[in-house]
C-alpha cells in the first residue's frame, strides 16, 4: 500500500507581500518591503512555512531600490516639481543680487548683456522680486511633444504684483527622431505689461 506523500508547508504570505513592496515606486513602500522581509523571516522561523528565499530577495530589493527612488523623488521635486510651481524665482532672485552667472544657468540661451538689461529693467519699473506663484486665472499649455510647458504665473515685486509667464523645457526632442535630450531650463521669461520685459530677447517672438 502507497504512503501517503508529506503536505507540503504553506507559502508565508508575509514574503509575498514582502516581495511586492520591495519593487514599488515609492521609498515608503520599498522601506515597507525590508521591514516585512524580516518579519516574514520570523513567520517562517515560528510557523516552518515556506518563503525563505523570497523573503530575502524582497530585502535584497527594497535596499537597492529604496536609494533609486528616493533619488529620484527628490531629482523630481528639485528639478521639475519646483520649477513649475515658483518658476525662475531663485534665477530673478539671485540676478537681481548681482549674480548674473547664476540667473543665466538657469535658461537655454541669453547674453550677459541681455541678462543685465533684462533684470535692470525689472528693478526700475517693478523693484525687488519677493515671489512667484502660478496664475489660478490662466492655463499651462504643454508642447505637443510633451517636452516643454508654458506657465502663466504672477510675479510679486515690492512695488507691485504683475503678471507673467514662463517655458519650462525638460526634454528637447531631436528631429531626427533620437532620443531626447534632458534639459531641465527655462526657455523665456516675460513679464508686464507692455512693453513687455522678455528674456532672453530673441524669445520675443516665440514668447509673445
Amino acid at each position: 500500500m502507497n504512503q501517503p506523500s508529506p503536505r507540503r508547508a504553506p507559502l508565508s504570505l508575509w514574503s509575498l507581500t514582502a516581495l511586492a513592496c520591495s519593487v514599488g515606486l515609492c521609498p515608503v513602500v520599498t522601506i515597507l518591503g525590508i521591514v516585512l522581509g524580516f518579519v516574514a523571516l520570523r513567520d517562517i522561523r515560528e510557523t516552518g512555512r515556506r518563503g525563505r528565499r523570497i523573503a530575502i530577495a524582497a530585502i535584497i530589493m527594497g535596499a537597492i531600490v529604496t536609494p533609486l527612488t528616493t533619488a529620484g523623488l527628490i531629482g523630481w521635486n528639485n528639478w521639475v516639481r519646483e520649477p513649475m510651481l515658483k518658476g525662475p524665482l531663485g534665477a530673478i532672485q539671485a540676478g537681481q543680487a548681482g549674480d548674473i552667472q547664476t540667473f543665466m544657468s538657469a535658461f537655454n540661451d541669453g547674453t550677459a548683456a541681455e541678462a543685465s538689461t533684462f533684470l535692470q529693467s525689472l528693478g526700475n519699473r517693478y523693484g525687488t522680486l519677493v515671489s512667484i506663484v502660478q496664475d489660478p486665472d490662466g492655463e499651462a499649455l504643454w508642447t505637443a511633444d510633451g517636452g516643454a510647458i508654458s506657465v502663466p504665473y504672477r510675479f510679486q515685486f515690492s512695488q507691485q504684483l504683475i503678471s507673467g509667464a514662463a517655458k519650462y523645457v525638460l526634454l528637447d526632442h531631436e528631429d531626427d527622431g533620437g532620443i531626447p535630450e534632458i534639459v531641465l531650463r527655462f526657455d523665456w521669461v516675460h513679464i508686464g505689461e507692455e512693453p513687455v520685459l522678455v528674456f532672453p530677447a530673441t524669445a520675443r517672438d516665440r514668447a509673445l
